[in-house]
């Protein structure tokens, strides 16, 4: 079960083909894994596989190898405050809110079209 195979990265993705065979199989691995994270429903035939998603799965290897995704996430700043003399400068995030990269913003939206959406169903009894 993949997104993409090993010669799509290869084609699209530099600097993809001179890795070794092991980094090439964890780079397809957190590929799929970080689709998989954000709800994306995996495809058991990887010619099925819409080019958005494969798209999407050559930017997340790119990231990756870049340093841009899997490289941790920092603490959110929630208040700061600078202040000298007359010059006063304050800060302050919401809880929980995260910064996302280009990279990371561009595939978010190649995948949302694909997501399992949640569903909510009420019941009524009788």
């Amino acid at each position: 079960m993949s997104f993409i195979t090993e010669q799509e990265a290869i084609e699209h993705v530099q600097g993809f083909d001179a890795l070794s065979s092991s980094d090439k199989a964890d780079y397809l691995q957190k590929a799929e894994t970080y689709l998989i994270a954000r709800n994306v429903k995996p495809y058991e035939d990887v010619t099925l596989v819409p080019k958005a998603l494969k798209t999407a799965s050559y930017e997340i290897i790119k990231g990756i190898m870049k340093g841009e995704l899997y490289q941790g996430q920092e603490q959110a700043l929630k208040r700061k405050k600078v202040k000298a003399d007359t010059l006063e400068s304050e800060k302050e995030y919401q809880e929980g809110s995260l910064k996302l990269n280009a990279t990371e913003q561009y595939i978010l939206d190649l995948i949302k079209p694909f997501t399992k959406r949640s569903a909510v169903f009420f019941v009524r009894r009788v």
